[in-house]
């Protein structure tokens, strides 16, 4: 699953310092819940199972423009080995190849922001974005799609 924010200009200024700053990637989930880690503790949150280096932020600026910087962009495949238990098998593959940083354009109405036509809901601290049937889930050996997850994203106010 990749994530590319493309340029764009807004000429109107948002005055809110709610977005004069960084907010990090803290949550990217499938809603499956999986122990990738080995450590007895499962999770939802790929990024608590992994040691793939994250440090994905998106930077707001009061000109309607949001950088996406250190793009968090693993390999991530997953089959289901058992539907009556919904047992699932991950393979993850950290992005080795390098840093994708973009810029775009944002508009921001009460408590969301549009980013490409991509919907982020502001509750607090965060903002959370959901990717609909973004993410496919293959038949045990990998030659079928047999259903596909919402990719949800979290970002935290640093």
């Amino acid at each position: 699953m990749s994530l590319v924010f493309f340029t764009s200009c807004s000429t109107e200024p948002i005055n809110d310092a709610f977005f004069q700053e960084t907010w990090k990637l803290t949550e990217w989930s499938v809603g499956i819940s999986m122990d990738l880690n080995k450590d007895m503790v499962s999770s939802t949150n790929l990024l608590d199972e992994i040691d793939c280096g994250n440090n994905e932020t998106l930077v707001f600026d009061n000109q309607g423009t949001v950088v996406s910087n250190l793009t968090f962009n693993p390999k991530v495949d997953i089959s289901l080995i058992n539907a009556s238990t919904n047992a699932y098998d991950f393979f993850v593959e950290c992005d080795r190849e390098g840093v994708l940083s973009s810029a775009s354009s944002y508009t921001k109405n009460n408590n969301t922001i549009i980013i490409n036509n991509s919907v982020f809901n502001i509750d607090n601290n965060e903002l959370t974005v959901v990717f609909e049937n973004a993410v496919d889930i293959y038949n045990e050996d990998f030659t079928a799609v047999v259903a596909t997850k919402d990719l949800t994203l979290v970002y935290t106010k640093i």
